[in-house]
């Protein structure tokens, strides 16, 4: 239960106005003074291979096709800030989406924050939490959905206490690039820059000329690179031209600068974690999108 110091109303309907008290903690809109903490609270969740977040992630505008979005800051009596969470309404099919979610796998502190978005939100069809930032890609943010199963389990554990249930779960993989991997042999792909989000798309072509297997490599910073697609046609298949690609894209990120590259997959998709793993990528986690009725 939220009780208002000002009003009982949901915080959206005064434009965020005032502090809201949820299970002896507040909560409030950020500001401009909570950016460092806030950026501390969510580099604190970060996984091997993914960049830290930067301030376009506190300012950059909402993707379309969302609204209300609202940046919930939890502190402690003290006024120390002790969680963060993101929350905005699709306005596909009226949504709720709890994007991003960081307390320093504080339970007590999750469910509060859980409870404030829930009535930020306001009432809606479905609610969804995990689903990442809802800024545009190009505002150079982190896209990888889902939270953390085994960095984040007593975040993990408040949603489950809140009545979400899993939604959609992939598995976050992880390749250093040190040392530098093996140079590309023959036949090399065509590589083609990307410019939103900056990156490379690689494209394999049979002799005949026609496609045969592509992959799509996006670049967060010069270091942080993701492995966003690999793909080969069905009747190119078995042919060990997907391993043939994923060589190429490692030796494509390492010699523009990159020092890791991530990749994930559905959680049933066991050939693409055999792939995967057989190119010494690590499993590094369980990444998992949580819902729930209202």
């Amino acid at each position: 239960m939220i009780e208002s110091v000002a009003s009982m109303k949901p915080a959206w309907l005064c434009g965020l106005a005032g502090v809201a008290v949820v299970g002896g903690f507040r909560v409030r809109a950020i500001e401009m003074g909570d950016h460092a903490a806030v950026l501390a609270l969510v580099d604190a969740d970060r996984l091997v291979g993914q960049p830290a977040a930067g301030g376009e992630l506190l300012t950059a505008v909402s993707r379309k096709g969302l609204v209300r979005p609202a940046t919930l800051v939890l502190t402690d009596t003290r006024g120390t800030i002790r969680g963060v969470a993101h929350c905005a309404v699709r306005t596909s099919d009226g949504a709720g989406l709890i994007g991003w979610l960081h307390t320093l796998e504080d339970i007590e502190a999750a469910a509060a924050l859980i409870a404030a978005a829930r009535a930020q939100l306001g009432p809606v069809p479905m609610l969804y939490a995990g689903t990442g930032p809802t800024q545009p890609p190009q505002a150079g943010i982190f896209p990888l959905l889902g939270i953390a199963q085994h960095r984040c389990p007593s975040t993990t554990r408040a949603l489950s206490s809140a009545g979400f249930t899993e939604a959609a779960t992939r598995l976050y993989f992880h390749h250093p690039l040190t040392p530098a991997p093996a140079p590309p042999i023959e036949p090399l792909a065509d590589l083609r820059a990307a410019t939103d989000p900056p990156g490379f798309q690689l494209t394999l072509y049979a002799t005949d000329g026609h496609p045969m297997a592509s992959a799509v490599l996006h670049r967060w910073d010069d270091e942080h690179w993701h492995l966003r697609h690999l793909s080969v046609r069905a009747d190119h298949r078995k042919r060990g031209i997907a391993s043939h690609l994923l060589a190429q894209c490692l030796h494509t990120a390492h010699a523009r600068g990159a020092t890791s590259l991530i990749a994930h997959t559905h959680e049933n998709d066991h050939i693409s974690a055999r792939l995967l793993e057989h190119a010494h990528f690590t499993t590094i986690d369980t990444l998992t999108i949580h819902h729930r009725r209202p």
